[in-house]
C-alpha cells in the first residue's frame, strides 16, 4: 500500500475507503508489485526461484500497456522484483517508460549484475528508490546463503556506487538494504546495520525468513529467545547510531511477547493481527506475475487461484472483477488466504486505516 500515514489523514479518503468496504468496488489502487521474472542469478538456501529453468513472461510492450493502464488508474507506485530483474535484458526500458509516465518506481534487486553503464542509466531514469539484498555484514555469512562466491563483494560494490552516482546526479534515490533474518544470521544483525551505515545506505529492513512446511532456515522459539534478549538491545544501539527506525518492528522483526514469539517460531508474522480485523490490501494494492498473473500481493503469489491476467484483461478489469470481490467479501468475515497469518509487510499500514475507519 502507498503512503499509508498520509493517507488516514485525509477525511475525504477514508470515506471512500469505508464506501468501498461497503460496495466491493474500489478506485483506491495506489501501489502495484510487479514480479519481472522468477529467473535468479543467485542460488539463495531460502529461495527456489534460481531453479527456475523456463518462463512464459509478458513482453515490454504488454508491460508498457500495463504502466500506461495503471498511470491512468492514478496508481502513484510500482514496486519491481523478481528473481532478479536485471536478468531481464529490458529492465532498464521498463523503468523509463514508468518514471515518464510519473509513476514513483522502487525495485528490488541482488546487485550484482550492475554495471557501470547500467548504474549510470538507472541512476539517469530517477527511481524512487532501490532495495537490495545483503544477509550479513561479510562475505562468508552473505555469500553462504546467497550461494555464489564473491555475492557480497558485487552487492556492496553496487550500493557504494548507487550512492555516490545519485550524490553527483542530484537526485539520488533512496538506497535501502533487505536483509533475510534467518537462522544462520541473526546474531550479525547489529554488525550488519554498521556495515550497511558505512556504505551509505539509508535503512535497513529486517525480513524474517519466510518458510513453509517444517522449520529449516527460521528460528527455533529459543533462538527468538535469545535475539530478543541478546541481540535485539544491540540492534537498537546500533540502529540508533546509523540514524536508522528504532520502531518495533524494525528492532523486534519476532515480536515481544510470549504470544507474538510463540507465532513467530511457527512463521506466523503477522503476529495474529488479522485475527480479528481483516488486511486492507485487496483495496488498495495489487500484483502482478511475470506470465500477467495476477494475485492480492506477494504473498499469495502462486498460493492462491490467480484473480485474472493482464495478457488479455485490463487492469481495472481484474481489480474489481468478481474473484476480486469475492475475495474482498471473505476478507471482511476474516477468512484470509493462508499465507496472510505468514505477513509482517503491511501489519503497521493495517493498524492505521483501521483506527482511521473507527474514528
Amino acid at each position: 500500500m502507498y503512503n499509508i500515514p498520509h493517507f488516514v489523514k485525509d477525511p475525504a479518503q477514508v470515506a471512500r475507503l469505508r464506501q468501498a468496504l461497503e460496495t466491493g468496488h474500489s478506485d483506491l489502487l495506489s501501489s502495484v508489485k510487479i514480479k519481472l521474472t522468477s529467473f535468479c542469478n543467485l542460488r539463495c538456501q531460502m529461495c527456489h526461484y534460481w531453479k527456475t529453468k523456463q518462463e512464459e513472461a509478458l513482453t515490454t510492450d504488454q508491460w508498457f500497456d500495463v504502466l500506461g493502464q495503471l498511470a491512468a488508474l492514478g496508481c502513484r507506485k510500482i514496486h519491481f522484483s523478481g528473481g532478479e530483474v536485471f536478468l531481464r535484458r529490458d529492465f532498464l526500458d521498463i523503468v523509463e517508460h514508468g518514471t515518464a509516465l510519473k509513476l514513483k518506481i522502487n525495485m528490488t534487486t541482488n546487485g550484482t549484475l550492475l554495471t557501470e553503464e547500467r548504474l549510470r542509466r538507472l541512476i539517469r531514469a530517477r527511481p524512487n528508490s532501490i532495495s537490495l539484498s545483503l544477509d550479513g555484514p561479510k562475505a562468508s555469512v552473505h555469500d553462504s546463503i546467497r550461494g555464489i562466491p564473491g555475492s557480497f563483494k558485487r552487492t556492496t560494490r553496487t550500493v557504494r556506487k548507487l550512492v555516490e552516482l545519485g550524490k553527483k546526479s542530484g537526485h539520488s534515490p533512496r538506497v535501502r538494504i533487505n536483509s533475510v533474518v534467518q537462522q544462520s544470521n541473526y546474531k550479525q544483525l547489529p554488525a550488519l546495520v554498521d556495515v550497511v551505515s558505512g556504505l551509505g545506505a539509508i535503512e535497513l529492513h529486517p525480513m524474517p525468513v519466510d518458510e513453509k512446511g517444517p522449520r529449516k532456515n527460521r528460528l527455533s522459539r529459543w533462538q527468538i529467545e535469545n535475539y530478543n534478549e541478546e541481540v535485539a538491545p544491540r540492534v537498537l544501539e546500533a540502529r540508533r547510531q546509523a540514524g536508522y527506525s528504532t520502531a518495533p518492528w524494525m528492532v523486534y522483526p519476532f515480536g515481544r511477547s510470549e504470544q507474538e514469539m510463540e507465532r513467530s517460531r511457527k512463521g506466523q508474522y503477522s503476529l495474529g493481527i488479522y485475527q480479528h480485523k481483516p488486511c486492507l490490501s485487496p483495496w488498495m494494492h495489487l500484483f502482478i506475475g511475470w506470465d500477467g498473473e495476477t494475485y492480492l500481493c506477494c504473498m499469495t503469489n502462486r498460493r492462491m487461484e490467480s484473480l485474472g491476467n493482464v495478457g488479455h484483461q485490463t487492469v481495472m478489469e481484474i481489480f474489481n472483477g468478481q474473484p476480486m470481490q469475492q475475495v474482498r467479501r471473505r476478507f471482511l468475515a476474516l477468512e484470509l488466504e493462508t499465507s496472510c497469518g505468514r505477513c509482517d509487510m503491511v501489519n503497521f499500514e493495517n493498524r492505521l486505516l483501521h483506527d482511521a475507519l473507527q474514528r
